[in-house]
Protein backbone atom coordinates (compact mmCIF):
# COMPACT_ATOMS: atom_id res chain seq x y z
CA UNK A 1 0.00 0.00 0.00
CA UNK A 2 2.55 2.27 1.04
CA UNK A 3 5.24 1.51 -1.82
CA UNK A 4 2.15 2.09 -4.41
CA UNK A 5 1.46 5.35 -3.23
CA UNK A 6 4.52 6.09 -3.18
CA UNK A 7 4.75 5.33 -7.00
CA UNK A 8 1.14 7.26 -7.57
CA UNK A 9 2.76 10.42 -5.81
CA UNK A 10 5.66 10.15 -7.74
CA UNK A 11 4.29 10.10 -10.51
CA UNK A 12 2.02 12.75 -10.44
CA UNK A 13 5.19 15.29 -9.27
CA UNK A 14 6.38 14.23 -12.36
CA UNK A 15 3.38 15.30 -14.56
CA UNK A 16 3.12 18.28 -12.37
CA UNK A 17 6.66 19.53 -13.62
CA UNK A 18 5.61 18.45 -17.55
CA UNK A 19 2.45 20.51 -17.39
CA UNK A 20 4.57 23.55 -15.46
CA UNK A 21 6.85 23.25 -18.50
CA UNK A 22 4.63 23.30 -21.34
CA UNK A 23 2.39 26.02 -19.77
CA UNK A 24 5.45 28.02 -19.47
CA UNK A 25 6.63 27.54 -23.05
CA UNK A 26 3.19 28.26 -24.22
CA UNK A 27 3.16 31.33 -22.16
CA UNK A 28 6.23 32.20 -24.12
CA UNK A 29 5.42 31.66 -27.26
CA UNK A 30 1.73 34.00 -26.70
CA UNK A 31 3.95 37.07 -24.97
CA UNK A 32 7.14 36.71 -27.65
CA UNK A 33 5.63 34.98 -30.59
CA UNK A 34 2.32 37.38 -30.86
CA UNK A 35 4.02 40.82 -30.51
CA UNK A 36 7.20 40.58 -30.84
CA UNK A 37 9.35 40.86 -34.02
CA UNK A 38 12.21 37.89 -33.36
CA UNK A 39 12.13 36.13 -36.57
CA UNK A 40 12.06 32.35 -35.27
CA UNK A 41 13.50 32.85 -31.98
CA UNK A 42 10.07 33.03 -29.84
CA UNK A 43 9.10 29.71 -31.98
CA UNK A 44 11.59 27.91 -30.80
CA UNK A 45 11.93 29.00 -27.19
CA UNK A 46 8.45 28.27 -26.79
CA UNK A 47 8.37 24.94 -28.66
CA UNK A 48 11.52 23.77 -27.10
CA UNK A 49 10.40 22.91 -23.69
CA UNK A 50 7.12 22.01 -25.04
CA UNK A 51 8.71 19.36 -27.26
CA UNK A 52 10.96 18.29 -24.37
CA UNK A 53 8.15 18.07 -21.88
CA UNK A 54 6.27 15.57 -24.75
CA UNK A 55 9.85 13.64 -24.61
CA UNK A 56 10.28 13.48 -20.65
CA UNK A 57 7.09 11.47 -20.60
CA UNK A 58 8.81 8.52 -21.56
CA UNK A 59 12.38 9.11 -21.76
CA UNK A 60 13.10 11.73 -18.70
CA UNK A 61 16.98 11.20 -18.96
CA UNK A 62 17.09 12.13 -22.51
CA UNK A 63 15.48 15.79 -22.01
CA UNK A 64 16.78 16.45 -19.36
CA UNK A 65 20.52 16.39 -20.78
CA UNK A 66 18.96 18.09 -23.89
CA UNK A 67 17.42 20.27 -21.68
CA UNK A 68 20.90 21.39 -19.71
CA UNK A 69 22.92 21.66 -22.96
CA UNK A 70 20.58 23.91 -24.61
CA UNK A 71 20.17 26.15 -21.95
CA UNK A 72 23.53 27.56 -21.10
CA UNK A 73 24.19 27.65 -24.94
CA UNK A 74 21.23 30.50 -25.24
CA UNK A 75 22.43 32.44 -22.20
CA UNK A 76 25.35 33.68 -24.38
CA UNK A 77 22.66 35.93 -26.15
CA UNK A 78 21.67 37.97 -23.40
CA UNK A 79 24.86 40.47 -23.65
CA UNK A 80 24.78 42.24 -26.94
CA UNK A 81 20.41 42.18 -27.14
CA UNK A 82 18.02 44.75 -26.02
CA UNK A 83 15.88 44.20 -23.22
CA UNK A 84 12.79 42.81 -24.37
CA UNK A 85 15.44 39.89 -25.78
CA UNK A 86 17.05 39.45 -22.83
CA UNK A 87 13.70 38.97 -21.14
CA UNK A 88 12.82 36.06 -23.95
CA UNK A 89 16.21 34.34 -23.18
CA UNK A 90 15.62 34.37 -19.29
CA UNK A 91 12.53 33.04 -19.36
CA UNK A 92 13.63 30.81 -22.12
CA UNK A 93 16.52 29.36 -20.00
CA UNK A 94 14.50 29.14 -17.11
CA UNK A 95 12.01 26.34 -18.57
CA UNK A 96 14.80 24.37 -19.32
CA UNK A 97 16.84 24.20 -16.39
CA UNK A 98 14.66 23.97 -14.01
CA UNK A 99 12.94 21.02 -15.42
CA UNK A 100 15.74 19.25 -16.40
CA UNK A 101 17.26 19.46 -13.20
CA UNK A 102 14.14 17.38 -12.29
CA UNK A 103 14.26 15.06 -14.83
CA UNK A 104 18.13 14.44 -14.44
CA UNK A 105 17.85 14.07 -10.86
CA UNK A 106 14.57 11.56 -10.69
CA UNK A 107 15.85 9.72 -13.87
CA UNK A 108 19.12 8.66 -11.22
CA UNK A 109 16.88 7.70 -8.95
CA UNK A 110 14.60 5.27 -11.07
CA UNK A 111 11.48 7.39 -10.68
CA UNK A 112 8.70 5.58 -12.69
CA UNK A 113 8.00 6.70 -15.43
CA UNK A 114 5.14 9.76 -15.86
CA UNK A 115 3.78 7.81 -19.09
CA UNK A 116 3.96 3.86 -18.14
CA UNK A 117 3.23 2.49 -21.49
CA UNK A 118 3.86 3.88 -24.94
CA UNK A 119 0.11 5.63 -26.24
CA UNK A 120 0.29 3.45 -29.22
CA UNK A 121 2.72 0.29 -28.61
CA UNK A 122 4.53 -1.56 -31.26
CA UNK A 123 4.13 1.61 -33.77
CA UNK A 124 6.47 4.32 -32.83
CA UNK A 125 6.68 6.06 -35.94
CA UNK A 126 2.89 6.51 -35.76
CA UNK A 127 3.91 7.01 -32.07
CA UNK A 128 6.02 10.37 -33.07
CA UNK A 129 3.62 11.66 -35.91
CA UNK A 130 1.02 11.51 -33.04
CA UNK A 131 3.20 13.26 -30.76
CA UNK A 132 3.90 16.22 -33.44
CA UNK A 133 0.81 16.55 -33.61
CA UNK A 134 0.17 17.70 -29.97
CA UNK A 135 3.04 19.65 -30.03
CA UNK A 136 1.92 21.83 -33.13
CA UNK A 137 -2.00 21.83 -31.61
CA UNK A 138 0.01 23.46 -28.55
CA UNK A 139 1.50 26.31 -30.15
CA UNK A 140 -1.35 26.67 -32.24
CA UNK A 141 -3.19 27.29 -29.21
CA UNK A 142 -0.36 29.49 -27.42
CA UNK A 143 -0.70 31.82 -30.80
CA UNK A 144 -4.14 32.22 -30.40
CA UNK A 145 -4.04 33.03 -26.68
CA UNK A 146 -1.75 36.09 -27.27
CA UNK A 147 -5.45 37.67 -28.89
CA UNK A 148 -6.81 37.92 -24.96
CA UNK A 149 -3.33 38.89 -23.20
CA UNK A 150 -2.97 42.52 -22.03
CA UNK A 151 -1.21 44.98 -24.16
CA UNK A 152 0.07 48.80 -24.19
CA UNK A 153 -0.96 50.08 -27.69
CA UNK A 154 0.48 52.99 -29.60
CA UNK A 155 -0.59 55.96 -28.68
CA UNK A 156 -4.01 57.41 -30.89
CA UNK A 157 -4.65 60.06 -33.00
CA UNK A 158 -1.70 63.02 -32.22
CA UNK A 159 -3.29 65.68 -33.86
CA UNK A 160 -1.59 65.82 -37.17
CA UNK A 161 0.53 63.04 -38.10
CA UNK A 162 0.13 62.83 -42.25
CA UNK A 163 -1.82 59.70 -43.58
CA UNK A 164 -0.30 60.22 -47.56
CA UNK A 165 3.30 59.81 -48.28
CA UNK A 166 5.48 62.42 -49.98
CA UNK A 167 4.75 60.37 -52.90
CA UNK A 168 0.64 60.39 -52.50
CA UNK A 169 -0.12 56.61 -51.08
CA UNK A 170 -1.43 55.74 -47.94
CA UNK A 171 1.59 55.84 -45.24
CA UNK A 172 0.23 52.44 -43.74
CA UNK A 173 -2.59 49.83 -44.46
CA UNK A 174 -6.24 52.42 -44.85
CA UNK A 175 -9.73 50.58 -45.16
CA UNK A 176 -13.04 50.63 -43.81
CA UNK A 177 -14.76 47.82 -42.42
CA UNK A 178 -17.70 46.49 -40.32
CA UNK A 179 -16.91 44.73 -36.94
CA UNK A 180 -18.88 41.40 -37.47
CA UNK A 181 -17.99 39.60 -34.39
CA UNK A 182 -16.46 40.80 -30.82
CA UNK A 183 -14.22 38.68 -28.79
CA UNK A 184 -14.53 37.95 -25.29
CA UNK A 185 -13.96 40.24 -22.81
CA UNK A 186 -10.41 39.65 -21.16
CA UNK A 187 -9.34 43.26 -20.14
CA UNK A 188 -11.34 45.86 -17.89
CA UNK A 189 -14.93 44.55 -19.55
CA UNK A 190 -13.19 44.60 -22.98
CA UNK A 191 -12.21 42.71 -25.79
CA UNK A 192 -8.56 42.94 -27.60
CA UNK A 193 -10.02 41.58 -30.59
CA UNK A 194 -12.73 41.50 -33.01
CA UNK A 195 -13.24 39.92 -36.08
CA UNK A 196 -13.78 42.58 -39.14
CA UNK A 197 -15.39 42.45 -42.93
CA UNK A 198 -13.19 44.75 -45.12
CA UNK A 199 -15.29 47.06 -47.02
CA UNK A 200 -13.26 49.61 -49.13
CA UNK A 201 -9.43 49.77 -49.40
CA UNK A 202 -7.67 52.70 -49.90
CA UNK A 203 -4.59 50.81 -51.18
CA UNK A 204 -3.45 48.42 -53.80
CA UNK A 205 -5.22 45.69 -53.14
CA UNK A 206 -2.82 43.05 -53.77
CA UNK A 207 -1.23 44.70 -50.55
CA UNK A 208 -4.19 45.37 -48.44
CA UNK A 209 -5.90 43.39 -45.88
CA UNK A 210 -7.94 39.48 -46.60
CA UNK A 211 -11.71 40.29 -47.08
CA UNK A 212 -11.75 38.94 -43.49
CA UNK A 213 -9.50 39.95 -40.81
CA UNK A 214 -8.43 40.33 -36.99
CA UNK A 215 -8.53 43.79 -35.98
CA UNK A 216 -6.81 44.29 -32.66
CA UNK A 217 -7.71 47.07 -30.24
CA UNK A 218 -10.19 47.99 -27.21
CA UNK A 219 -13.82 46.99 -28.02
CA UNK A 220 -16.99 46.34 -26.19
CA UNK A 221 -20.13 44.31 -27.37
CA UNK A 222 -22.30 47.16 -28.53
CA UNK A 223 -19.41 47.57 -31.18
CA UNK A 224 -20.53 44.52 -33.07
CA UNK A 225 -21.99 45.66 -36.82
CA UNK A 226 -20.62 49.03 -36.04
CA UNK A 227 -18.19 50.62 -39.24
CA UNK A 228 -14.70 51.44 -38.43
CA UNK A 229 -12.10 53.61 -40.69
CA UNK A 230 -8.97 51.70 -39.53
CA UNK A 231 -5.11 53.08 -40.26
CA UNK A 232 -3.01 49.66 -38.80
CA UNK A 233 -0.57 47.35 -40.26
CA UNK A 234 -0.13 43.75 -39.77
CA UNK A 235 0.51 42.02 -36.43
CA UNK A 236 4.92 41.80 -36.68
CA UNK A 237 4.81 39.28 -34.00
CA UNK A 238 6.93 36.21 -35.34
CA UNK A 239 4.17 33.81 -35.81
CA UNK A 240 0.77 36.64 -36.12
CA UNK A 241 2.79 37.86 -38.82
CA UNK A 242 1.08 35.38 -41.15
CA UNK A 243 -2.04 35.66 -39.89
CA UNK A 244 -4.93 38.18 -41.04
CA UNK A 245 -3.91 40.60 -37.91
CA UNK A 246 -4.26 44.34 -38.35
CA UNK A 247 -2.58 46.16 -35.61
CA UNK A 248 -2.79 50.12 -34.30
CA UNK A 249 0.05 52.25 -35.31
CA UNK A 250 1.71 54.92 -33.63
CA UNK A 251 -0.58 58.29 -34.17
CA UNK A 252 -3.07 56.86 -36.31
CA UNK A 253 -6.72 57.65 -37.25
CA UNK A 254 -8.08 54.45 -36.78
CA UNK A 255 -11.84 55.84 -35.33
CA UNK A 256 -15.42 54.66 -35.85
CA UNK A 257 -16.49 56.00 -39.74
CA UNK A 258 -18.62 59.22 -38.46
CA UNK A 259 -15.41 60.82 -36.68
CA UNK A 260 -13.28 59.54 -39.99
CA UNK A 261 -14.68 61.71 -42.19
CA UNK A 262 -11.31 64.02 -42.56
CA UNK A 263 -9.10 60.76 -43.50
CA UNK A 264 -11.82 59.59 -45.35
CA UNK A 265 -11.86 62.76 -47.77
CA UNK A 266 -7.85 62.99 -47.68
CA UNK A 267 -7.89 59.75 -48.73
CA UNK A 268 -10.36 59.73 -51.74
CA UNK A 269 -8.79 63.23 -52.65
CA UNK A 270 -5.20 61.85 -52.80
CA UNK A 271 -2.37 64.66 -52.98
CA UNK A 272 -3.21 68.23 -53.90
CA UNK A 273 -2.59 68.96 -57.72
CA UNK A 274 -0.80 72.41 -56.45
CA UNK A 275 0.53 73.84 -52.89
CA UNK A 276 -0.35 71.91 -49.63
CA UNK A 277 -3.76 71.62 -47.94
CA UNK A 278 -4.66 72.04 -44.38
CA UNK A 279 -7.64 70.24 -43.17
CA UNK A 280 -9.39 69.43 -40.13
CA UNK A 281 -12.19 69.26 -37.77
CA UNK A 282 -13.77 71.34 -35.30
CA UNK A 283 -15.29 70.43 -32.36
CA UNK A 284 -16.94 71.74 -29.37
CA UNK A 285 -15.12 70.69 -26.37
CA UNK A 286 -11.85 68.96 -25.59
CA UNK A 287 -13.14 67.27 -22.90
CA UNK A 288 -16.42 65.76 -23.95
CA UNK A 289 -17.19 62.56 -25.53
CA UNK A 290 -17.92 61.76 -27.54
CA UNK A 291 -16.55 64.29 -29.54
CA UNK A 292 -19.38 66.56 -31.35
CA UNK A 293 -18.25 68.52 -34.69
CA UNK A 294 -19.60 72.05 -34.95
CA UNK A 295 -20.69 73.02 -38.29
CA UNK A 296 -21.05 76.80 -39.43
CA UNK A 297 -17.40 78.22 -37.67
CA UNK A 298 -14.89 80.26 -39.64
CA UNK A 299 -11.08 78.93 -38.95
CA UNK A 300 -9.35 81.61 -40.03
CA UNK A 301 -5.57 81.10 -41.41
CA UNK A 302 -2.15 83.20 -41.70
CA UNK A 303 0.72 82.55 -43.07
CA UNK A 304 2.67 82.92 -46.77
CA UNK A 305 -0.93 83.03 -48.67
CA UNK A 306 -2.09 85.74 -46.52
CA UNK A 307 -5.15 86.01 -44.15
CA UNK A 308 -7.87 83.08 -45.12
CA UNK A 309 -11.57 82.06 -43.51
CA UNK A 310 -12.64 78.70 -44.31
CA UNK A 311 -15.98 77.56 -42.69
CA UNK A 312 -16.53 74.71 -41.40
CA UNK A 313 -19.07 72.39 -43.36
CA UNK A 314 -21.89 70.09 -42.16
CA UNK A 315 -19.53 67.62 -40.66
CA UNK A 316 -17.73 70.80 -38.93
CA UNK A 317 -14.86 70.28 -41.65
CA UNK A 318 -12.68 73.14 -42.62
CA UNK A 319 -10.72 72.62 -45.53
CA UNK A 320 -7.60 74.67 -47.49
CA UNK A 321 -6.27 74.13 -50.55
CA UNK A 322 -3.49 75.01 -52.65
CA UNK A 323 -1.48 76.96 -50.04
CA UNK A 324 2.32 77.63 -50.85
CA UNK A 325 4.64 76.21 -48.51
CA UNK A 326 5.49 78.09 -45.19
CA UNK A 327 4.09 78.30 -41.90
CA UNK A 328 0.96 78.74 -41.22
CA UNK A 329 -1.38 79.71 -37.88
CA UNK A 330 -4.93 78.80 -37.72
CA UNK A 331 -7.54 79.06 -35.00
CA UNK A 332 -11.60 79.31 -35.14
CA UNK A 333 -13.00 82.56 -35.28
CA UNK A 334 -15.37 82.96 -31.56
CA UNK A 335 -15.98 84.54 -28.96
CA UNK A 336 -14.28 83.31 -25.74
CA UNK A 337 -11.57 80.97 -24.82
CA UNK A 338 -10.47 78.52 -28.11
CA UNK A 339 -7.32 76.38 -29.18
CA UNK A 340 -5.24 77.50 -32.24
CA UNK A 341 -2.41 75.96 -33.69
CA UNK A 342 0.54 76.10 -35.82
CA UNK A 343 2.54 73.97 -38.12
CA UNK A 344 5.21 74.38 -41.50
CA UNK A 345 3.16 73.22 -44.70
CA UNK A 346 5.63 72.12 -46.83
CA UNK A 347 4.64 71.56 -51.10
CA UNK A 348 2.26 68.79 -51.97
CA UNK A 349 1.82 67.60 -48.45
CA UNK A 350 -1.52 67.31 -46.79
CA UNK A 351 -1.87 68.26 -42.61
CA UNK A 352 -4.89 67.96 -40.90
CA UNK A 353 -5.55 68.93 -37.15
CA UNK A 354 -8.56 69.08 -35.12
CA UNK A 355 -9.28 72.31 -33.46
CA UNK A 356 -11.79 72.97 -30.35
CA UNK A 357 -13.47 75.86 -29.20
CA UNK A 358 -12.92 75.07 -25.49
Amino acid sequence: MGASFDVVLRRAVSWLIIVQAILLGMLTIAVFGGTWEGGAVPLAEGTIPILLSLIATRNPRRAAHIALWVAPITLLLIFPSPWGFRAAVLVFAGSLVIPGLFWLLTSRRNWPLPLQFPLIPRRPYLGTILGLGMLCALVVIAVLSSLFLPWWPPIGDCGGRPLLTEQGAPRNIAFTARIVFVGPRSFHERSLWSIARVQQRFADPSSGPADLIILRGYFLPRDKSEQYFVEGARSRGALTHFLPIIEPVACGHTAHLEDAGVALRVLHDGPPRSGGRLIGRVYASLESEPRNPVPGVSVLVKGPAGTIVSVTDAQGIYDFIGLPPGHYTFEPLTKGQHLGAGLDLQLGAVESYSLYLE
